[in-house]
C-alpha cells in the first residue's frame, strides 16, 4: 500500500514539473501578428513569435515560408512598419561586459513569398575602463569607448516602383590610451533595391576567383552579387543567404537559421 502511495506521489510530482515547464516555456514566447502591404500592395499578415528562453526569433507567413534567427537577447525598440511594406525588428544579441550589439533585419512579402530583405549590425557600442595589466589601471591610462550606429529613413518608391532606403551612419571612438584613434564621423547612406532578389543593397560586386562561404570553397568566373558595405562591415547577398565578410575571400553567414 505505502509502495502504491509512493508511485502514484512521484507520478502527481512528475506531472507538476512538466505542466509547470510547459507554463514557463508558454510564457517566455511572446507572439505578435502583424498586418502590412506586400510588394504588390495587397495586405498580407505575419506571425512573429519572439523566444527569450530559445533564444531566437520566428517569423511566419505560412507553413513553408518562415524565418527563424538565432541569438535573439530581447527588442531594443518596437517592432516597425516602414514604407507600409517592410517589418523592421531590431534585437539585442549577446555581448561582452561593456559592449552593446544591435542587429535590424527587414522583411517583406511580394507574391506569396517571405524576403529577408535587409540583415545588418546597426549598433556596436563599448567602453573600457580597465584592463588586465594593474600597472596600467593604476596609473588611470587606459580608458576608451567607441559606437557605432544606423538610423533608417522610410524608403521611398520610384517610378519604377522600386524603393531607395536612406540611413545615417555615426561612429565616434575617444581613446584616452591612444588619441590617434580619436574621431566622430556622420554620414547619409543611400540602398538601392534589387527587384529580383528583393533585397536592399549599397552596390553590385563581382566575384572572380575562389571564395569561402561558411566553411564551403567556391569558385566563381566574375558573376555579381548585391553588397552592403559600411564602414567597418560588409554583407553580401548570395544564393538567398545573407553573408557577413571575415576577411579577404571569406565570409560567415548572417543570423544563422535556429537548429
Amino acid at each position: 500500500m505505502a509502495i502504491n502511495r509512493k508511485k502514484v506521489f512521484i507520478s502527481l510530482l512528475m506531472f507538476l514539473l512538466g505542466f509547470l515547464n510547459s507554463n514557463i516555456i508558454a510564457q517566455s514566447i511572446e507572439k505578435k501578428s502583424i498586418i502590412f502591404n506586400s510588394l504588390e500592395e495587397e495586405p498580407v499578415r505575419v506571425n512573429i513569435e519572439l523566444d527569450y528562453v530559445g533564444d531566437k526569433i520566428k517569423i511566419i507567413f505560412n507553413p513553408s515560408q518562415t524565418i527563424c534567427i538565432d541569438g535573439f537577447r530581447g527588442l531594443a525598440e518596437d517592432i516597425k512598419i516602414i514604407s507600409k511594406k517592410f517589418v523592421t525588428l531590431t534585437y539585442k544579441m549577446r555581448a561582452g561586459s561593456g559592449v552593446k550589439v544591435r542587429r535590424t533585419v527587414l522583411i517583406c512579402v511580394s507574391k506569396g513569398y517571405l524576403y529577408r530583405t535587409l540583415d545588418i549590425g546597426s549598433l556596436d557600442s563599448y567602453e573600457f575602463k580597465n584592463t588586465y595589466d594593474k600597472e596600467t589601471d593604476s596609473r588611470n591610462l587606459y580608458d576608451e569607448s567607441g559606437i557605432y550606429k544606423i538610423s533608417f529613413i522610410n524608403p521611398k518608391n520610384t517610378k519604377n516602383n522600386e524603393y531607395l532606403l536612406e540611413a545615417t551612419q555615426y561612429e565616434k571612438i575617444k581613446s584616452k590610451h591612444d588619441p590617434s584613434k580619436n574621431h566622430e564621423t556622420l554620414d547619409t547612406l543611400r540602398f538601392n533595391f534589387d527587384n529580383k532578389n528583393k533585397v536592399f543593397y549599397t552596390e553590385y560586386r563581382s566575384l572572380k576567383g575562389n571564395y569561402i562561404f561558411a566553411g564551403k570553397q567556391r569558385v566563381f568566373m566574375g558573376e555579381k552579387y548585391p553588397i552592403i558595405k559600411l564602414i567597418n562591415d560588409e554583407y553580401l547577398f548570395i544564393d538567398k543567404i545573407w553573408y557577413s565578410k571575415v576577411r579577404e575571400n571569406n565570409f560567415a553567414e548572417v543570423s544563422p537559421a535556429c537548429n
